[in-house]
């Protein structure tokens, strides 16, 4: 006779779960940069465009700050399909990036990988948000050291075949 199976305690963190929109993406990444300002963080953003991404208000780029810079080697590396509205939609975030490029480098996909770049943002080896319908926002959660690391193989398979974009400093006479 097969056993019941108990459902997980009120105590226990659950290890995934649903992400109900864009603004439930937006409020969970601000969590979650949040929680990264008590400790080192290192940091992978990826998105066709960040458009719709809140990486220019204050305090998600404060959260960042603090999280990348609490510790020598942490770092943010962000992935787009396209770069061309960071600096439209973001000057907050790109201003306090061109401080620091040093720990921040963005990333522009191959043009064959452009449709495969997803909205994620990801933790490595504590949580990642990502999303799976962009139009509506719909996407999961987890904190599965197997699902981050089959995610942080994802981002690393595009990034391998990416170039280096958005330079710091405009250089001109």
């Amino acid at each position: 006779m097969e056993q019941p199976q108990a459902s997980p305690s009120p105590d226990v963190p659950h290890p995934r779960g649903r992400i109900d929109g864009w603004v439930d993406f937006a409020d969970r990444l601000r969590a979650t940069l949040a929680m990264g300002t008590t400790e080192p963080a290192d940091w992978r953003l990826c998105d066709a465009d960040f458009a719709r991404w809140p990486l220019g208000e204050r305090g998600v780029v404060e959260a960042l700050a603090q999280s990348v810079l609490a510790h020598p080697k942490g770092r943010l590396v962000l992935l787009a399909a396209r770069l061309d509205e960071l600096p439209r939609r973001h000057p907050r975030w790109l201003a306090w990036r061109r401080d620091w490029t040093h720990r921040v480098s963005c990333w522009q996909a191959a043009e064959e990988d452009a449709d495969q770049v997803r909205p994620m943002l990801l933790w490595p080896g504590r949580v990642g948000l990502r999303l799976l319908n962009e139009v509506t926002g719909a996407g999961v959660w987890s904190t599965e050291p197997a699902t981050l690391q089959n995610w942080q193989a994802d981002f690393d398979a595009i990034l391998q075949r990416s170039t280096e974009g958005m330079p710091s400093t405009t250089l001109g006479l």
